[in-house]
């Protein structure tokens, strides 16, 4: 631990100054920009903090903050400023700087995006406003020369809107024919299109009955409303940015001189690594240390401290919360459970969502009709009625459009959005509320969303001769179960060395078993009383000492699952668990035989999510992710929200499930409201 502890005072952001690391964050024809997401920024007042850095640090060109997003654009001068030393800087301001990929990603895709609505939108504006100026002269009766240079002002002013201002409705409208599918863009590319050329053969015969002034109107009107609601949404759907992933992709390499970063994909087995506090292991890794800290939150959702000892397998995925550790790496992030399960949760965040909304049905069949009597009306009264036919089938065209039931639902959806905010949900898609009025059944894991994580040793550890606890820690030293957590914590401060084990297995719901100094011990299940889980060591064996633990339902858990029965759902218990710990909980917490599942590895529950549609998984940590992404609803209870929100739609910041409950209230009051806004 002494070789770490000098390690400490060295440039944590040194990585950034090497060419393998440049090509990955560096931006610019000169690669001499970075981004950094900033954690801890809140206000303004940090902006300004922040960008006044070119006043006080040398080599700054030029630095941008955006506020919303808390991303941090600066231009260095290379030959006077590192990009590791404006990290310190940053730093030292008491922000968290987290360098950015340099892949133009979604968060790039989304600002472009806002700027190109920005101007589209002030553009339709100006036009509007200019136009419907123009047209009060035509309104009050201004006559002559004066009226045809106001129309045909009107008329070039139109033109940017017809051309740029509405390009997206022509997209939209011509997207929709290639699904073969109608869409709402369709009626404003019509109005638009044949409104422009009605008005232009109006304004050539010398005619003042012109529709610019509404035409633009209402195009400004409908790219600001979808603009205030795309905002609106954005502010309650705003995921926490997953800065720790970041993490993954470098370690620290130890070499006879100290340690350099590289990146994780040139490591080989058997190198050593160098981890700090509050970082992640990026791989399948042994603890070289004589003892470590971590949580598992990525892994099991959990947040509390497990205590590993020299020569545990330290999990990919694993966080540590003690000091500096050394690991030796035993495989590749790719081969562990956890490098399996992120490329599935990836696959399934890229993959699209082809749940249609029953806005976009209804509106469909809406435009049907409208076009159906528009044209029939254009049919018929052609030869009564002549042009002023095809005025009134434009006008019905303009006026039904169902641009407002297609806003009805998303602002009800946004309603919503904040209801839930205010009962302890974070909420990935706000679809997920008419998602959740279709589940018919509920699955539970059952450790860390029931129960406790936790388990305690109830045994009096005093009792237990000091060899065989040398034993006990020396069988458990590799394994990440639960108990294997307690007995370590329990045994904490137990100074002994650990002895060498031989032909050590693990056998998944049954125990650890080895052969320690020619002698045969096993570490095993035995039987379950009410709420405690017991084990025995074994030598040779014989039972020698019984150990027992007890482990804690969460609060008001079976008042919320009584309750959800009452609502008219199937309620599923699906743990990964042995069968006598699974059945007892079952007992306690009312599950018939029938609606209890033990034993299930991810692969397995993922299979039973799949066989049972329109249901709902709750679990917790990355684990659970594969079957909650199988679900029509997967909600995530306790852990890392960063990883939760990869694989589930809903993350419950009250671990005692009571939001659930509420949950299914709002789902339904805000499908009655769309039903509402629809019928209207």
């Amino acid at each position: 631990m002494e070789k770490i502890e000098t390690f400490r005072g060295l440039n944590d952001f040194s990585f950034l100054d090497q060419t393998d690391f440049k090509k990955k964050y560096a931006t610019g024809p000169l690669e001499n920009t970075i981004r950094f997401y900033i954690g801890g920024i809140r206000c303004g007042k940090c902006v300004r903090k922040l960008e006044d850095l070119a006043l006080t640090v040398a080599g700054i060109k030029n630095i941008r903050v955006e506020l919303g997003n808390k991303i941090a654009s600066v231009e260095i001068d290379p030959a006077t400023l590192s990009f590791s030393e404006l990290a310190e800087s940053i730093k030292k301001l008491g922000f968290v700087p987290t360098p950015l990929m340099t892949q133009n990603d979604e968060a790039e895709l989304q600002k472009n995006e806002d700027r190109s609505d920005i101007i589209r939108l002030a553009v339709a504006g100006i036009c509007a406003g200019n136009i419907m100026t123009y047209s009060f002269g035509n309104y009050f009766g201004v006559s002559g020369n004066l009226l045809t240079l106001f129309s045909w002002l009107s008329f070039t002013l139109y033109l940017p809107v017809v051309t740029y201002v509405a390009w997206p409705f022509y997209l939209g409208a011509l997207s929709s024919f290639r699904q073969k599918r109608l869409s709402i863009d369709l009626p404003m590319a019509v109005a638009s299109i044949f409104g422009f050329v009605f008005s232009s053969i109006q304004l050539i015969r010398g005619r003042s009955d012109f529709y610019f002034d509404s035409l633009s109107g209402f195009l400004f009107l409908i790219l600001a409303s979808r603009w205030v609601q795309k905002h609106l949404q954005r502010h309650f759907l705003d995921g926490v940015e997953n800065v720790q992933a970041n993490q993954l992709e470098r370690v620290r390499k130890m070499n006879s001189s100290g340690w350099t970063w590289i990146p994780s994909e040139r490591l080989e087995i058997g190198d050593d690594l160098l981890l700090l506090q509050e970082e992640t292991v990026p791989v399948g890794a042994e603890l070289v240390s004589e003892k470590g800290y971590f949580h598992l939150v990525w892994l099991t959702g959990e947040a509390d401290s497990k205590l590993f000892l020299q020569g545990s397998q330290v999990p990919a995925g694993a966080k540590l919360i003690s000091d500096s550790v050394c690991l030796k790496m035993k495989s590749s992030l790719a081969e562990t459970e956890f490098g399996k399960i992120l490329k599935n949760v990836q696959r399934f965040s890229m993959s699209k969502n082809r749940t249609v909304a029953l806005s976009d049905l209804w509106a469909q069949w809406l435009l049907i009709f409208v076009f159906t009597v528009a044209i029939l009306f254009l049919v018929f009264y052609w030869p009564v009625l002549g042009e002023e036919a095809i005025r009134r089938a434009l006008a019905l065209i303009i006026v039904a459009c169902p641009c407002a039931m297609a806003f009805g639902t998303p602002l009800a959806l946004t309603s919503t959005l904040k209801k839930a905010k205010q009962i302890g949900l974070i909420v990935r898609n706000a679809n997920v509320f008419q998602k959740v009025n279709a589940v018919k059944t509920i699955f539970f894991d059952k450790t860390g969303t029931l129960t406790d994580s936790n388990m305690t040793l109830t045994t009096d550890t005093d009792s237990i001769p000091d060899y065989y606890k040398q034993i006990i820690l020396s069988l458990e030293n590799k394994s990440q179960h639960p108990i294997a957590f307690s007995l370590r914590k329990a045994f904490h401060q137990f100074s002994g060395d650990l002895f060498p084990v031989h032909s050590f297995t693990e056998q998944h719901g049954f125990g650890v078993a080895g052969s320690i100094n020619g002698k045969h011990y096993e570490l095993r299940s035995s039987l379950l009383a009410e709420a405690k889980t017991s084990c025995y060591l074994f030598e040779n064996h014989q039972p020698l000492i019984k150990l027992t633990f007890s482990a804690h339902l969460r609060p008001h858990c079976l008042g919320v699952l009584n309750n959800l029965r009452r609502k008219g759902f199937r309620v599923v218990l699906l743990s990964g668990d042995k069968k006598d710990v699974v059945e007892n909980l079952a007992k306690q917490l009312n599950f018939s035989a029938v609606d209890v599942n033990y034993e299930a590895t991810p692969e397995k529950k993922a299979q039973i999510i799949r066989d049972n549609p329109h249901s709902m998984m709750i679990g917790d940590g990355v684990n659970d992710s594969l079957a909650m992404m199988q679900a029509h609803v997967g909600i995530a209870v306790a852990g890392s929200v960063e990883a939760a929100l990869k694989s589930s739609d809903i993350y419950l910041v009250d671990p005692s499930l009571m939001p659930l409950e509420s949950l299914i209230d709002i789902s339904k009051e805000c499908l009655d409201l769309i039903h509402q806004n629809l019928f209207i």
